[in-house]
C-alpha cells in the first residue's frame, strides 16, 4: 500500500522502498511537499509518520560492475 501511495504521486523518477522508509528520486525541476506526501498516504488508509528532505548532485557517470560468477 505504500508503494502504491508514493507512486501516486506527480515527479517521481525512482522510488526505494526499506521496511517502512521510502526513499523517492524526483525528475528533474520536479517539487515534492510533506502535505503531497501525508495526503497521498492518508488517501490509502495509512498513517504518515515523518518527512525529511535532502538535496544531493546527481552524478555525472553511472557505471555497472560484471560479476561473472553471481549472475
Amino acid at each position: 500500500m505504500a508503494r502504491a501511495a508514493m507512486e501516486s504521486l506527480d515527479g517521481i523518477d525512482r522510488m526505494m522502498m526499506s521496511g517502512t522508509r521510502a526513499t523517492l528520486v524526483l525528475a528533474k525541476d520536479s517539487k515534492l511537499t510533506e502535505a503531497d506526501v501525508a495526503k497521498a498516504l492518508k488517501d490509502k488508509g495509512l498513517k504518515f509518520e515523518s518527512f525529511e528532505k535532502q538535496t544531493v548532485a546527481r552524478p555525472a557517470a553511472a557505471y555497472v560492475a560484471k560479476t561473472p560468477k553471481f549472475t
